[in-house]
């Protein structure tokens, strides 16, 4: 549990402003109390899923996954998540005519995937998003084929 002093440090916040909140937002004042056993839980998953990761069958080309970046689609809910294949398919219809059987290739590739996959695969193309110098092979290598790597 943190101490006032270091919520304030860690989330930039005025001293008076964290005791107001605990008569007003208590919800949120006991949040901010627990975030350093927020943070630790977030990271104890997030290793989970690192380890989990170097379980996946390897089937998508850097070609997918460049089309995947590209792709104008957001899932926001674990339930976008398990339906990301059809997320994916939706978003990218119009192509069907020119390109269809590089988006239905992919789609059978993220309907195969189950949800734990699904999430990761996404979490990561969200952030490459955001991030833009990762080296794609390197940083999408659990979904690669070894030809890929």
């Amino acid at each position: 549990m943190l101490a006032p002093k270091e919520i304030c440090d860690l989330f930039e916040v005025q001293i008076n402003t964290l005791y107001n909140w605990r008569k007003t937002k208590p919800k949120l004042y006991s949040y901010l109390q627990n975030a350093d056993y927020n943070l630790k839980r977030n990271n104890e998953i997030n290793v989970l899923l690192d380890f989990y990761s170097k379980t996946f069958s390897k089937t998508f080309t850097l070609k997918e996954i460049e089309f995947l970046i590209e792709s104008e689609f957001e899932l926001n809910s674990i339930e976008d998540v398990n339906n990301f294949h059809t997320t994916f398919i939706k978003s990218n219809y119009k192509l069907l005519n020119d390109t269809s059987n590089n988006i239905l290739t992919i789609y059978d590739k993220i309907n195969a995937l189950n949800i734990i996959e699904k999430y990761i695969l996404y979490k990561k193309i969200y952030r490459i998003r955001n991030i833009e110098e990762l080296e794609l092979n390197v940083f999408f290598s659990e979904f690669l084929s070894k030809e890929e790597k």
